[in-house]
């Protein structure tokens, strides 16, 4: 079937590139009109030559069209199947993260890394989002107050603060993707 295909395909590129010299070749005048029909004759006949052609007489009853596209699709929905996946996957991650990155500038921090395992294929063994690595840096103001400092003063009221605000974050993030505060792991930097 390739074989026959590729064959009229050549037949008729043959052709064509006849014609297109023959009328570069042509003089003006009253017969190229004539010539030009019998020039497309000569295609016609390039064209419907394999199908009228006594001995290789090809029946197109004879092809099973049926069978070879139910076969190509099945193998193309197999193939495309599995890259979309995978191609979800990845955009489901990269969505994700942005999500995060957003959720975590509304709480006055910046994004530095974020590393996200999820398996999101519902047929494996454990679908879902397994563990969330972020490394989170303190977003720096354009206008900095000076504090008064105070040697020996306690500065773990700042800390406590941070890790609150870290706590609180877990949680959201927790509650938003429903899954458990421990897989989630958020380090300041």
């Amino acid at each position: 079937m390739i074989s026959f295909l590729s064959n009229w395909i050549e037949q008729i590129a043959m052709a064509v590139i006849i014609v297109s010299i023959f009328e570069l070749i042509l003089p003006n005048g009253n017969l190229k009109k004539y010539i030009k029909v019998v020039l497309g004759i000569y295609v016609i006949f390039c064209l419907i030559s394999p199908f009228v052609n006594g001995s290789n007489l090809y029946h197109l009853g004879d092809i099973d069209l049926e069978q070879y596209v139910e076969n190509a699709s099945q193998n193309e929905t197999i193939v495309n199947q599995e890259s979309m996946d995978a191609r979800l996957q990845e955009l489901y991650i990269e969505q994700l993260e942005k999500d995060i990155e957003n959720k975590v500038e509304e709480k006055g921090y910046t994004l530095y890394q974020c590393n996200i395992d999820a398996d999101l294929n519902t047929t494996s063994d454990n679908p879902g989002i397994h563990k969330i690595d972020l490394t989170l840096t303190k977003k720096q103001t354009a206008i900095v107050e000076i504090e008064k400092i105070e040697i020996g003063a306690n500065t773990t009221n700042e800390t406590a603060n941070t890790t609150e605000e870290v706590n609180q974050l877990k949680e959201e993030l927790a509650n938003d993707y429903e899954i458990n505060q421990d897989f989630i792991q958020i380090k300041i930097k």
